[in-house]
């Protein structure tokens, strides 16, 4: 488990070496960081956070706890605060030229189905075919097309799907613009209603969702997400992509599947995607869950609960000892698997790093 280069995340716990390694040489550098509260998660985020930035990768995260904020400040980063009073606006409907196919007001058209399903709840298939037919109107209304020229176009905001929603005048419609009001005309018009008015250029940038409803939470999440894919489609270059607290996301299977396909397709643009979370049971449980872990080459499992063992174990075919380990581990400690070969490790850090962390 020592490379050549790469960042140290730890001692190997069998033979005291250490674990350096770089994620961007495995065959992709998506990584999964599964525990229980305490097991030292954040504390291995942050520091790996740190190190990447040392060798020049860029750092995003998505933070539903607003937990990185006071490392983004010392580090000179940019804490970006989602609230319906925040300075900070993106628009979910906003396109771009970079890497367009052919396909892209398709393919961007599906995105958004899968965030209107997240905003609104269960659609009925009547339901489903009319928003569909609502967002390429509410495109059409703009003079946006598939022809790339016109995503030139001042793209359109989540009020004028509303509007084509009241346009077409049938009860269901009428009942999907019901479902919309909240975010158009009440209290989340403010964060999800607006043009974009920013753009990511530090290298350290962290989203903190923490001060909207908690209801509110796995909507921010989906548009930051698609916010930054585009972002990062327009200027390749090595960056980690941090998704705190992921059960936010994989709980709906919208965002779930949406998260899913960020994995997947992280590679090509030079990405590498890390999904944390503490739900670790309902994590594995999930198809989108499971699918996130196989589309991961690096898989760090930290102290678990009993509740919880077993999935893990079944997943990723642990011997007896392994279990033990992992349920009596002290806090850092765990299994650290890269490609096919796996051990386990601490994490240790500098009394500098830790100031920065702690």
């Amino acid at each position: 488990m020592t490379k050549n280069e790469g960042i140290l995340y730890g001692i190997n716990e069998h033979d005291g070496s250490l674990i350096i390694f770089d994620r961007f040489t495995l065959e992709n550098a998506n990584s999964v960081i599964l525990g229980k509260s305490g097991g030292g998660k954040s504390f291995l985020v942050k520091l790996e956070a740190l190190r990447l930035l040392m060798m020049g990768v860029d750092v995003i995260i998505v933070d539903p706890e607003n937990e990185y904020e006071k490392l983004t400040k010392l580090m000179g980063g940019e804490f970006v605060i989602f609230s319906s009073s925040s300075s900070y606006k993106i628009n979910p409907f906003d396109l771009t030229t970079a890497g367009a196919g052919p396909d892209e007001l398709s393919n961007k058209i599906l995105d958004l189905h899968s965030l209107m399903k997240v905003i609104m709840g269960e659609l009925t298939p009547s339901q489903d075919a009319l928003l569909d037919k609502a967002l390429v109107l509410t495109y059409k209304e703009k003079g946006i097309t598939n022809d790339l020229e016109t995503f030139k176009n001042e793209p359109p905001l989540l009020e004028d799907l509303y509007k084509v929603f009241i346009g077409m005048e049938t009860a269901e419609t009428k009942e999907l613009a019901d479902r919309l009001e909240k975010f158009v005309q009440g209290s989340a018009s403010g964060i999800f209603n607006q043009k974009s008015n920013f753009d990511i250029k530090n290298p350290f940038t962290v989203f903190g969702v923490r001060d909207l409803e908690e209801n509110l939470r796995p909507v921010a999440m989906y548009i930051v997400l698609d916010y930054i894919w585009n972002r990062v489609r327009i200027d390749k270059r090595k960056r980690v992509l941090v998704v705190d607290e992921a059960w936010y996301l994989i709980k709906q299977k919208d965002s779930g599947a949406y998260l899913h396909s960020f994995a997947k397709r992280a590679r090509k643009y030079q990405l590498g995607l890390t999904t944390i979370t503490q739900d670790v049971e309902d994590f594995l449980a999930t198809d989108e869950g499971k699918a996130i872990i196989t589309n991961s080459s690096l898989q760090i499992i930290l102290k678990q609960s009993t509740a919880a063992i077993e999935k893990i174990s079944e997943t990723f075919f642990l011997t007896g000892g392994e279990k033990h380990f992992l349920l009596s581990a002290d806090i850092g400690e765990g299994l650290f698997f890269a490609g096919h070969s796996h051990v386990g490790f601490k994490v240790i850090a500098s009394e500098e790093e830790k100031g920065l962390i702690e």
